[in-house]
């Protein structure tokens, strides 16, 4: 996979690490594991209406448990993930992106979610690069997600991302695609 400064990178290079946000701090990042399901239960439990609302497009007050056991699972051939932690409590997971693949086509559906004092700081952008730049290198060729229209900051964020995209409103949602094995790939410059 080549990065936009030119470099190649190994898969294992973007699954964990530091990412450097806008005001200079470093947040860790790792893929998700079986045991952060009640990690998972607990960010969820941070957010807002809203944010739940964004991303779920309706209330839902606590995670369900099943729900957390299959997030946490992510990681074999139907999808991946990956967190953040905090930098002060890292047992605590601030944000997190994930894939998951229609079967064995090289599409797969995008999501992320960023507990509501981390975000607007460019952490749910460089995780959305490095987990695109992982899908990239298992044979995913594009991300596509549905949003509502009032969530920008995650339709600015698919936009930043400087990969062809196609945008398009049905039935009141905006509809999103990204191709992720466009040239130059969307892994930044910089740390990682």
């Amino acid at each position: 996979m080549r990065s936009r400064a030119g470099g190649t990178r190994r898969p294992s290079e973007v699954e964990r690490g530091f990412l450097e946000l806008e005001d200079g701090t470093l947040v860790q990042y790792r893929p998700i594991s079986p045991h952060d399901k009640e990690a998972l239960k607990r960010f969820h439990r941070r957010l807002s209406w809203r944010s739940v609302y964004l991303r779920y497009f309706g209330s839902m007050k606590e995670l369900p448990d099943r729900k957390a056991g299959r997030l946490a699972r992510l990681g074999g051939g139907e999808g991946f993930a990956l967190v953040a932690l905090d930098p002060e409590h890292p047992e605590e997971i601030i944000a997190i992106v994930l894939y998951v693949r229609e079967g064995e086509a090289d599409r797969a559906e995008y999501a992320a979610l960023v507990e509501d004092r981390w975000q607007g700081r460019g952490l749910g952008l460089g995780l959305t690069r490095r987990l695109a730049d992982i899908a990239a290198a298992r044979g995913v060729r594009r991300f596509w997600g549905v949003f509502l229209p009032e969530n920008t900051r995650m339709l600015n964020l698919l936009r930043d991302l400087g990969l062809p995209e196609r945008f398009y409103l049905e039935n009141g949602l905006e509809h999103v695609e990204i191709d992720l094995l466009a040239e130059g790939g969307c892994d930044p410059p910089g740390r990682g």
